[in-house]
């Protein structure tokens, strides 16, 4: 199954949390801000539902895939999209 790794920035406390809490469920924390998870497609659209119904406009999150072929699985909160210059994959 694909393993993402999984970052956020938000600033509110109570939203912060609730997102740990959810990512949780799905995955391992490394990091304070940071986890992995190993998702299969329900389990993929599952966090990105659950995630959704918490997160708003200021904050940010991202999902990348650890494999690059699976680069189509990348989901990416942020209210300032412009923000991000340039996203590349390497073979």
């Amino acid at each position: 199954m694909p393993q993402f790794i999984v970052a956020y920035d938000i600033s509110d406390d109570r939203r912060r949390e609730r997102v740990a809490r959810v990512l949780t469920k799905f995955g391992l924390r490394i990091q304070k801000s940071v986890f992995i998870a190993v998702l299969d497609r329900t389990e993929h659209q599952s966090l990105r539902r659950e995630l959704g119904a918490i997160l708003r406009r200021c904050d940010t999150v991202e999902m990348f895939p650890i494999d690059a072929r699976l680069s189509d699985l990348h989901v990416s909160w942020n209210s300032e999209p412009s923000q991000i210059a340039s996203v590349q994959t390497y073979e």
